[in-house]
């Protein structure tokens, strides 16, 4: 299992290059005894160096025979909306090459793998539409 944290300020969406060029949403695979919402903030503070919170809670996405692999894989992943407590990144340098902040319309001239251009695909437009709010822990 895996969570991704959706952070969309101004108008656009925050996105991160990967070692391999290929763009996507901020998050990573569930540590043991850890909650999808901790993943996220964990994943933030990792890749960026910030904090984050959790705003919204969206309907989980499954991922099958994602190839990127030695052998396909499925996994369930949790999207939430976040909100970072800064923009001043310290980017880690063996997960995360750049950031880039994306309108909406201009998803498409990013590379990215199969599964998160599904997901944004599939999602966008929900996502967007939700309230954010702060959640209570």
């Amino acid at each position: 299992m895996a969570a991704c944290g959706i952070v969309y300020e101004d108008g656009e969406l925050l996105l991160l290059r990967d070692l391999q060029g290929f763009w996507s949403a901020v998050g990573g695979w569930i540590d043991p005894g850890e909650t999808p919402e901790e993943t996220v903030v964990r994943e933030v503070r990792e890749e960026l160096g910030v904090e984050a919170t959790v705003t919204a809670h969206f309907r989980p996405f499954i991922a099958w025979n994602v190839a990127e692999h030695d052998h396909p894989i499925s996994f369930l992943l949790f999207p939430h909306r976040i909100r970072l407590a800064s923009r001043d990144f310290t980017l880690q340098p063996t997960e995360v090459t750049d950031v880039a902040w994306v309108s909406p319309h201009k998803l498409a001239d990013y590379e990215m793998r199969e599964h998160p251009r599904k997901l944004l695909d599939d999602r966008l437009d929900e996502w967007l539409a939700h309230p954010e709010r702060r959640l209570s822990s």
